[in-house]
């Protein structure tokens, strides 16, 4: 596989986020969304992927690290806004019960927080960290979504003992049913990455990395091809983010792994 796409590829992406963004804006002045009953949670939630999907084009394009970053660090924010309009009463947005929890979901908080560590910017991670709930009415994606999510949210608080629980929880009912199908191996691949951070254990880390990648190559040439997701994988960065700031060696190697989005050790 080959992380390197044509340049006409490159300029479509480029174009068809600008785009996005450029109509999200000129809907949001009209008052399309209220018009249609669209949630503003869900406007930025959407806002969110088209400025990931920007800065994996800008990165793909060769421009600079910085400018990367910085679209990377406008999709998280955007995500943040979602959960505080959803759950912080101080939010001038604040939606409460009319909330809609569809646009706070355990994935998309997950996206949140890859968004922030592949913009290096630890400082939102740990906003996006706080801001997170577990949806009131109790519906989840999954225990093994649920616990990463929250582990992922507690490690970059550093309240490593309460990440630890989930996923030593996890890891037990990976003991009494190891997993099996693609979406499982896909958890069990970033919750022993996630592991091997929280212990400082760089074999465990990138045996976890090393297999989410193994995992992704399959959505990069399918699901993902001919986007931007075929030659990025934003699980794998952001995690390796997380490590390499917490003083561990990348040596996991993958096309989607691009060590240009790293930060330095």
């Amino acid at each position: 596989m080959s992380n390197t796409p044509e340049q006409q590829q490159i300029d479509h992406w480029l174009k068809v986020a600008r785009d996005g963004l450029t109509q999200t804006e000129e809907d949001f002045k009209s008052g399309f969304y209220e018009a249609e009953n669209i949630s503003i949670e869900s406007v930025h939630t959407g806002t969110a992927m088209l400025y990931a999907s920007l800065a994996r084009a800008k990165f793909l394009n060769g421009d600079p690290i910085a400018e990367v970053r910085a679209e990377f660090a406008n999709a998280a924010r955007h995500i943040l806004k979602s959960f505080r309009m959803a759950y912080d009463e101080t939010d001038p947005d604040y939606q409460g019960e009319k909330a809609d929890l569809s646009a706070v979901s355990e994935t998309i908080a997950i996206d949140g927080l890859n968004f922030a560590l592949m913009a290096a910017d630890f400082d939102l991670a740990v906003e996006l960290g706080r801001g997170y709930r577990d949806r009131p009415d109790g519906f989840s994606l999954g225990l093994d979504v649920n616990r990463y999510v929250n582990a992922l949210a507690f490690t970059v608080r550093d309240r490593l003992e309460d990440a630890r629980q989930r996923l030593q929880a996890q890891f037990d009912d990976y003991a009494r049913k190891p997993p099996k199908s693609a979406a499982d191996r896909n958890y069990h691949s970033l919750v022993t990455a996630l592991s091997g951070i929280l212990e400082r254990d760089a074999a465990r880390f990138n045996e976890g990395l090393a297999a989410q990648l193994k995992i992704y190559q399959g959505y990069a040439r399918g699901e993902g091809k001919n986007t931007t997701f075929e030659f990025i994988c934003d699980y794998a960065v952001a995690l390796a983010n997380l490590g390499l700031r917490r003083g561990l060696a990348v040596t996991a190697e993958h096309p989607t792994l691009p060590r240009g989005l790293l930060i330095q050790p």
